[in-house]
């Protein structure tokens, strides 16, 4: 009598079988398509990110996908026709659908072995890349969570530069500003923002202030600016911090016994405005902008707000202090304007080779500077206390919106507010008026930068 081979002898020939090996591959493919599927529903923290199902596969139970379109995750651009594949006696689940394998998360099938083939190489080759494929799957989750968290600890840390010459009334309008982040509320932690001013650490990384020694882009130096100001915390807690700073342009004395890298420097007063702007002294002084924005803003999110003041009040401000001329003060002054106006440009472009729209083209990504008119909050420019209340209301609310905060409603903001009742034409004197208004003359159309936040609303139209 022959021998007949065993069920279990039987079947295990079966699957060794070139046919068997390509059954295997393909429910191998199955088995990672659901795997797939449940990564999607472990990761709903990040789907906002993926917005958009690319179409479903061909109804056919017997093709695996047609030449149709297969569209990536903003559901605009195509990607190209997958090639048909013939699965015989085996189904694939029509539901299924796979998007572009550059969208992290996500992986796309080029080659699926035809059954026609009965290539025994092929059936191993396509159950070893799923197997590579799940692999590159868990490493990209992997990165995109990595990216997630770095952006968070990014977003939670907000660094806001007051941007103005010497005499732009910094101190009339940090207090609002300071008030105005202190009101804020995560709505999605239920906490206040931590304010800081004019942090110690960061003063000493940015000017050299407080003996210290190292370069400004000290690697050692920056950790530690992070380290004080946005540490990590292992609570689960994420608090937003917000750092505040405002040293004008130029800063300090000549004399000024605190340590500066860069002092202020006397041959500025008997420049021109574009000598001035031109010196490499003056653009590091008291901090080179360009550079603090490429190395902050790595690690923390840099706005800037330029304060604006009328020039005669500017000038007016310090007039009789340092005994200084002020001649060659408006020389100093009007050149740091220059490179205000200058850096500013800089940053436009920065926006627009980001894409980011911010407040004026309604981007996602934030717009990195705005303007405030000192004019606009003074009362004495209105005429009435009702005019005045809602212009105010109108800075904080943009302010808001320019910021990212959720909240503009703040009653205390102007508490601390308190107008100069200075006479700019009786500080300045007649002869001193009238070279004042001969220099008003050549930053015309450059100052005050108004291209910083294209139209505008009238609260941000400065004067000159």
């Amino acid at each position: 009598m022959d021998h007949v081979p065993s069920t279990s002898a039987r079947f295990a020939a079966a699957v060794l079988s070139p046919w068997g090996k390509l059954i295997a591959a393909l429910v191998c493919l199955k088995v990672f398509t659901y795997t797939k599927i449940a990564y999607d529903q472990m990761d709903a923290d990040y789907s906002a990110s993926l917005s958009s199902t690319p179409p479903a596969l061909t109804s056919n139970p017997n093709v695996y996908n047609t030449n149709q379109l297969l569209y990536s995750n903003d559901g605009q651009n195509p990607l190209p026709p997958l090639q048909a594949y013939e699965t015989s006696s085996i189904n694939i689940d029509n539901n299924l659908s796979i998007d572009n394998g550059d969208t992290p998360g996500f992986v796309q099938f080029n080659t699926v072995p035809d059954a026609n083939e009965n290539n025994e190489e092929a059936a191993n080759s396509a159950m070893q890349q799923s197997m590579n494929e799940i692999q590159q799957l868990q490493q990209k989750r992997q990165q995109q969570q990595q990216l997630t968290q770095e952006q968070l600890k990014k977003d939670n840390c907000q660094i806001i530069y007051i941007l103005g010459v010497e005499g732009a009334i910094h101190h009339g309008f940090t207090p609002i500003l300071e008030a105005l982040a202190k009101s804020q509320v995560d709505p999605n932690t239920g906490k206040h923002y931590e304010v800081t001013y004019a942090p110690k650490v960061l003063r000493s990384a940015l000017f050299g202030l407080y003996r210290e020694k190292r370069d400004m882009d000290d690697p050692t130096l920056i950790a530690k600016v992070f380290r004080e100001l946005c540490p990590e915390t292992d609570d689960g807690k994420n608090t937003k911090r917000i750092i505040i700073e405002d040293s004008s342009f130029p800063s300090g004395a000549m004399d000024d016994p605190r340590s500066y890298r860069i002092r202020r420097q006397a041959s500025w007063m008997t420049s021109t405005m574009e000598e001035v702007a031109n010196d490499e002294l003056a653009i590091n002084h008291p901090v080179n902008l360009k550079k603090f924005y490429e190395l902050y803003s790595q690690h923390a999110n840099v706005q800037f707000i330029l304060l604006n003041r009328p020039f005669l009040e500017t000038m007016a401000s310090h007039a009789n202090d340092w005994g200084e001329e002020v001649a060659g003060r408006s020389n100093m002054i009007r050149g740091f304007m220059l490179i205000l106006k200058r850096f500013l440009d800089h940053l436009r472009q920065e926006e627009e080779s980001n894409n980011s729209g911010g407040m004026r083209g309604g981007g996602k990504k934030k717009a990195l500077s705005t303007i405030v008119c000192a004019d606009k909050i003074m009362s004495k420019n209105y005429e009435s206390d009702y005019e005045a209340t809602m212009a105010r209301q109108h800075i904080l609310d943009y302010l808001t919106k320019f910021l990212g905060w959720p909240s503009s409603r703040c009653p205390e903001c102007y508490n601390t507010w308190k107008e100069s009742k200075k006479d700019p034409a009786k500080v300045l004197g007649e002869k001193n008026l009238g070279l004042m208004l001969n220099d008003m003359k050549e930053l015309e159309g450059m100052w005050p930068p108004l291209d910083v936040i294209g139209s505008g609303l009238p609260e941000q139209q400065c004067s000159l």
